[in-house]
């Protein structure tokens, strides 16, 4: 997970800190793209690169090292991120905003469970950073398939869903594949509509989502999947989650709106 990687690199950066600036410069380094934005709104924070941006090949993350600390884009949710080894600098929805090494903003996968900020209020909608997904049960029938994914409420507090989730399906190395989400429709249709659900601490919510695996017109194959990246809804940041999906008429599926978990 990206921040394995970032804890090694970090090492390796401290290791290498009394590297002056002029060699830096010497190795022609640059910054681009999303670190180059990055780095252009807090230059003296980030300082100097000392190489050029590199990918891990387990997750596909970018990873650059400078004068300071350590650049991450995480390929998992594609926002850019500066950490010194204690605070972390996340260029994400909402701006450039800095949180603790040791926490995580609301809007943000926590599959740790650190310490949430804003610390979350009772009743609020559930947000990505204080839930976890699971993928519950899988069904078929007539060429359609039913995978039903469980969120639990991590919280200490009860939040509130209303209405679907998005959807994006990926492959193992995080690249995503294609992906068309409908709201209901399809044999959904015996499944709830939109309503208010409450989740206590500790409790869940469910959603169900089908596909078929039957070919449409000149279909010859259909995307295959090994996880799938769900975003709750009013959320920016997806859960990612385990699953096969081979979803034909071009990646098609078929999402129920969140329910109470039965």
């Amino acid at each position: 997970m990206w921040l394995k990687a970032l804890v090694i690199c970090l090492l390796v950066a401290m290791l290498t800190a009394n590297i002056p600036a002029a060699l830096a410069r010497a190795e022609n380094c640059q910054f681009v793209l999303g670190f180059a934005t990055l780095h252009d709104l807090i230059p003296q924070i980030v300082g100097q690169c000392l190489e050029n941006e590199h990918h891990n090949p387990t997750n596909g993350d970018g990873l650059q090292m400078t004068t300071n600390g350590l650049l991450v884009w995480r390929k998992a949710d594609n926002f850019t991120a500066f950490t010194d080894g204690y605070r972390t600098w996340v260029n994400g929805p909402f701006g450039l905003q800095m949180r603790l090494n040791s926490q995580r903003f609301f809007w943000e996968q926590n599959p740790e469970k650190l310490p949430i900020i804003p610390t979350p209020v009772a009743g609020a909608h559930c947000h990505t950073a204080g839930l976890s997904l699971t993928l519950k049960t899988t069904e078929g029938a007539a060429g359609t398939i039913f995978d039903t994914f469980q969120f639990v409420n991590n919280l200490s507090v009860p939040c509130t869903f209303f209405g679907f989730v998005g959807a994006q399906m990926r492959d193992a190395l995080n690249n995503p594949l294609p992906t068309q989400v409908v709201r209901g429709g399809d044999f959904l249709t015996n499944l709830p509509g939109p309503a208010l659900v409450t989740v206590a601490p500790g409790g869940a919510a469910e959603f169900t989502l089908s596909w078929s695996d039957v070919p449409v017109g000149n279909e010859t194959t259909c995307p295959r999947a090994s996880q799938l990246a769900v975003t709750p809804p009013d959320e920016f940041d997806p859960l990612i989650v385990p699953a096969t999906l081979a979803p034909c008429n071009f990646g098609t599926v078929h999402v129920s709106a969140i329910r109470p978990s039965s």
